[in-house]
């Protein structure tokens, strides 16, 4: 990468990397993303467990202020009912990816049956 390109800033990955520095037993973070861009996100263990609280990552721009923006549906609804897109987020590169039947595992402890990984 050249030097005087700049990276976009990305608040997901950012939270992702907080959850499994603050969870040393969560091998991933599981995601649910609402159609308001918004995400929320657990720290999962390899046993598909749930590890800390459910934080709630805003897909609202960032304003001048710095402060994190606050999303007016999420605000009402909490955004269960909105969710777009679930997953797991494996920190690494897939080589360092637990095995595709343990990580299906979790997911469909985490998501239910019908959880899958696209290929």
């Amino acid at each position: 990468m050249e030097a005087n390109k700049k990276v976009p800033y990305n608040f997901f990955e950012e939270t992702c990397q907080k959850i499994l520095f603050e969870h040393l037993d969560a091998i991933g973070v599981a995601y649910k993303v609402l159609d308001c861009g918004c995400s929320l996100l657990c720290g999962v263990s390899a046993q598909g467990d749930p590890l800390g609280v459910l934080l709630h990552v805003s897909g609202q721009p960032l304003k001048k202020c710095k402060r994190t923006p606050i999303c007016l549906k999420c605000k009402l609804d909490n955004g269960l009912k909105r969710v777009v897109w679930e997953g797991i987020y494996w920190p690494g590169d897939e080589r360092e990816h637990p095995d595709k039947e343990l990580r299906l595992m979790i997911g469909r402890k985490v998501f239910g049956a019908g959880y899958f990984e696209p290929d």
